[in-house]
């Protein structure tokens, strides 16, 4: 007797039992009743999965709501994804807009799109292109922002942060002139209560307190204390009320 997995495919509009599939394929309108253990999972259509989600590799370029908490290897999101839980995945990329309840936990997380997390963001690296809003901390050892909308978490702390504005130049193009009018008349800034780490420097920043050991307060950034132990140095265009050397 084969002990192969099976894989199912949803082309139209149907449901199926949770279980223990190799590939889970979705291209219609497709429901999952339990709890889904799959190598692979893929949504191109509209799915919505009614327990708790484990997989190898999920991506998302339709529509998907998981229901449950999700653990994955990799998780990939190009179109709309929303996670009512907590979600634990290894790499996590979102190019479309990712939305989770409960908190996020990854090694990697690229944001070219949007993400909003309702708990706390944990990963060892973080890069963000596009916005982001943690309502709780933005933890990682690396913080690297590179600002293409509006970002925002209540605290941020990591070993290394960077945060500068994103440039008009993608592939050696410049955007035309209209881009860069809509781009500067959007809300492209960061803000946070707290922002603490060794390594800091900001752009375009708004933030209650900031502590390093090693800071640079860039460009159009607006601080009201920042506490260093090393060296800190202020843009002529930044705005710091207080400055205090621990």
């Amino acid at each position: 007797m084969s002990d192969e997995r099976r894989s199912i495919s949803l082309s139209g509009a149907g449901k199926v039992s949770g279980g223990d599939y190799a590939r889970v394929s979705i291209s219609g309108a497709g429901k999952v009743d339990g709890d889904l253990k799959a190598e692979e999972i893929r949504i191109s259509g509209a799915g919505k999965f009614g327990g708790r989600t484990e997989g190898g590799q999920i991506s998302v370029s339709g529509s998907g709501v998981f229901d449950g908490p999700v653990t994955a290897d990799e998780m990939s999101v190009s179109g709309a994804a929303r996670i009512e839980g907590e979600a634990t995945v290894k790499e996590m990329k979102c190019s479309g807009t990712f939305r989770v309840s409960g908190n996020l936990a990854a090694e990697y997380v690229k944001v070219s799109g949007h993400i909003r997390v309702g708990g706390n963001l944990e990963a060892d690296i973080f890069k963000a292109s596009g916005g982001f809003d943690v309502e709780g901390l933005l933890s990682a050892d690396k913080i690297e922002v590179h600002l293409g909308g509006k970002c925002q978490a209540r605290e941020i702390g990591g070993e290394s942060i960077h945060v500068e504005r994103g440039n008009f130049r993608e592939k050696g193009i410049l955007l035309d002139g209209l881009v860069r009018m809509l781009w500067r008349s959007a809300a492209v800034e960061l803000t946070a209560s707290s922002i603490e780490g060794d390594e800091i420097e900001l752009e375009d920043t708004t933030a209650d307190v900031v502590r390093g050991k090693r800071v640079v307060i860039g460009p159009r950034c607006h601080i009201k204390s920042v506490e260093y132990s090393e060296t800190l140095a202020v843009h002529d265009d930044a705005e710091v009320e207080k400055q205090t050397k621990i």
